[in-house]
């Protein structure tokens, strides 16, 4: 499985990666080594690589909302990280 992170914040992507790849290894560790985790700074790089076969699982940054309906336009899961005020 690949999984894809897009967030314009540093300190929040990788927040969002090591957390990420603690729950993988706390609770799928039988799946570890079948899930890779690839991280975009900017939505533009990652359109460009950007495939549903590719990607099953795409977290975005509370910035990127702008490119959630091109990514819904596929059979792709999406998370949307946001915090309490944006809601």
């Amino acid at each position: 499985m690949n999984i894809a992170i897009v967030d314009d914040e540093r300190i929040e992507l990788e927040t969002t990666e090591i957390f990420l790849r603690v729950y993988i290894k706390k609770f799928w560790t039988d799946y570890e080594s079948q899930i890779h985790i690839e991280t975009f700074r900017c939505a533009g790089d990652f359109l460009t690589f950007f495939s549903p076969k590719i990607y099953r699982l795409v977290i975005l940054g509370k910035n990127m909302r702008h490119i959630v309906k091109f990514i819904c336009a596929h059979d792709v899961k999406i998370l949307l990280l946001t915090s309490e005020g944006d809601l």
